[in-house]
């Protein structure tokens, strides 16, 4: 059984030109493995209870010195690798989104990113089933939405309709409801980060930092001597983009990322 827990960001133009929407997926023992690990950390640089551990700053507690803050951050993504936790992210520029907006603009992300899931990941990579949970989002959409992903098949574009049987489990979590929602926050969080200092709006070299422990968790597959995360973990739609302007922002992106992360040991394709 693998568990896909799933947030969004950038969620309008204003906040970034790409919007996202990834998740973090995890077995039963993983997710035990990232709460211990995750209930360590804040212990260990002096978290209270009820104290938000999400990856802006802006939600730093006080009491805790910046520089512990960035570390325990890393700390948790990389605890996060080191329990074998996989990240998929799906992306698209908004300019191209502008069509389907509000709960549109959501559903469809939702459509991809849950049937990449339920298609490719448990389907052809895992073999197995698993479950998906969504950080909180309007109810009378957020609840429909999940009624229909298990009652009723996906229509794909041209008219095509496909069961999504893989997936025997939908629904909504909060912030503060587990140390998994951290992480899921941590880590999307961090990839929006990379992604906006990709298009001018952050720093190149705080990026290459960020961008380590993603991108280590980021499912792929192994070509020759690099690590492509291309259409597996990272799902840049729409597959072809037409427009030239779009498709420029589109490239920068695949070019910064991969070179953030070939400072690591990933490369995006």
């Amino acid at each position: 059984m693998h568990w896909l827990f799933a947030d969004e960001t950038n969620v309008t133009p204003d906040q970034g030109k790409f919007f996202i929407y990834g998740g973090l997926v995890a077995t039963p023992d993983q997710i035990v493995a990232c709460h211990k690990a995750l209930k360590e950390i804040r212990s260990r640089f002096g978290f209270t209870d009820t104290d938000q551990f999400k990856f802006h700053t802006r939600s730093r507690p006080e009491q805790i010195p910046l520089s512990d803050w960035n570390q325990a951050k890393s700390e948790a993504l990389k605890a996060g690798h080191t329990a074998g936790v996989r990240m998929l992210v799906y992306v698209v520029h908004h300019g191209i989104a502008k069509g389907a907006e509000g709960s549109a603009k959501v559903e469809f992300a939702l459509n991809t990113l849950i049937s990449h899931f339920d298609l490719r990941y448990l389907r052809q990579y895992a073999n197995a089933y698993g479950a998906v949970c969504i950080d909180r989002i309007d109810e009378d959409f957020g609840y429909r939405h999940l009624r229909d992903r298990f009652q009723k098949p996906l229509s794909l574009p041209g008219g095509r309709e496909v069961a999504l049987e893989r997936v025997v489990h939908y629904s909504m979590t909060c912030d503060g409801a587990s140390h998994m929602s951290s992480l899921v926050d941590l880590a999307v969080g961090g990839f929006r980060y990379c992604v906006n200092a990709a298009m001018g709006a952050g720093k190149g070299e705080v990026a290459e930092q960020v961008i380590r422990p993603i991108a280590d968790m980021m499912w792929g597959v192994q070509r020759g001597d690099k690590f492509q995360i291309g259409d597996y973990g990272l799902v840049k739609r729409p597959i072809v983009v037409k427009s030239e302007a779009f498709k420029a922002d589109y490239d920068e992106l695949t070019r910064l990322l991969g070179e953030y992360s070939n400072k690591s040991t990933t490369s995006v394709v």
